[in-house]
Parts: C-alpha cells; structure tokens; sequence
C-alpha cells in the first residue's frame, strides 16, 4: 500500500473536519448544578465500556497483559468516578463490587501473564459477572431516565 500525497492530504482534511464539528461541544463546559447528576451515568458508561474492553482483550487470540494493565487503570479512574458524586452517604457495597472488579482484571493480567489460556477466559467470565453487579449497585437516582446504553459482556 503506497501512501501518496493526495491520500495524505485527504486524511488530513478529514481530520480537520471532524475537530472542527466535535470541537465546540468538547470545550463546551458543564452547566452549573448539573455536573453531579450528569457524572454518575458517563462514569457507569464508561466503567461499562472499559469492562467490555477488559473482557474482549482477555478473550481475544493472544491477550496483551500491559494492554489490560493499561485497562485497569482506566477501570480504576472510571470507576473512582461513580463514588464521588454528590450524596455523602458511603455506598460501601458499591466501593466493595469495584474492588472486587479490580482484583478480577488483576487476575486476569496474572492469568495472561502465566500462558493460562482457561485460566484467562474463566477470570474474563468472573470480571463480566461482577461488572452486570456494579451497574446494578449504582442508586437508581445516578442511573438517569431509561436503561444503560453500554452492553455489558456477556460470557
């Protein structure tokens, strides 16, 4: 595949189309009062999307464990998230499924690490378990009008 001038040219001006379309709403900033409610269901989203990203690199030909390190940390930030909104009361149960997600990824990087292929797959099917009980522990009041729209994984 020869990567010509004209190619080059092309992926830079659709490069530059879709920063200026996404730009605005990326810098636009969060109206007072409402950054709290909007949080918790974009951290639950996200804690979803980076467990299914979890699950499929665990399940995936050949895993990559510095590629799921990497997820983890993700996991850890996205998921952090779901604990800070607004409600003081502690949601211990909450705080004990995520731990309980972050040991899982660590067993599956520890399983991909070993050459355990059943090994991983099993740690990947524990992981999207525990994951379905973090989204169904946030307090209905953070989850917003209507249903999750990130899938979560499924074995």
């Amino acid at each position: 595949m020869r990567i010509t001038l004209a190619s080059t040219a092309m992926a830079a001006v659709c490069g530059s189309l879709a920063l200026g379309v996404t730009a605005p709403a990326l810098a636009a900033a969060p109206e007072p009062g409402r950054a709290a409610v909007a949080q918790a269901p974009s951290a639950l989203a996200e804690t979803v999307s980076v467990g299914d990203r979890i699950v499929r690199e665990a399940r995936s030909a050949s895993p990559d464990a510095a590629k799921l390190t990497a997820l983890q940390q993700q996991l850890r930030v996205s998921a952090g998230q779901l604990l800070e909104p607004s409600d003081p009361d502690p949601r211990d149960e909450l705080k004990e499924a995520i731990d309980r997600l972050i040991k899982d990824v660590t067993e599956i990087v520890d399983e991909v690490t070993q050459g355990d292929a059943a090994g991983t797959t099993a740690a990947a099917n524990q992981f999207a378990t525990d994951l379905k009980g973090v989204a169904a522990k946030v307090p209905t009041a953070q989850k917003g009008p209507g249903p999750l729209a990130m899938p979560v994984p499924i074995q």
